[in-house]
């Protein structure tokens, strides 16, 4: 099984999503802070709203892949 970093993202009343990518043996505090960037964005994107209107959840590393809710790999 793949090590994965996840990332839920939300705003408002809009659905959650959670993002998932496939991480280094020991992610560097680089690769996760270019995680969560890439992540909002997709999120901003997706919902055609602000970066600064999104709300960030818990980022985990050393995680399988998300398999309930709304996921989407970057």
């Amino acid at each position: 099984m793949a090590d994965y970093m996840t990332q839920k993202m939300s705003s408002g009343v809009l659905a959650a999503t959670t993002y998932y990518r496939k991480q280094s043996a020991h992610p560097s505090h680089i690769e996760s802070s270019n995680f969560t960037t890439a992540a909002k964005t997709a999120y901003a994107n997706l919902h055609a709203i602000l970066v600064t209107q999104v709300e960030l959840g818990d980022y985990k590393s050393n995680q399988g892949v998300p398999k309930s809710g709304n996921t989407q790999l970057i």
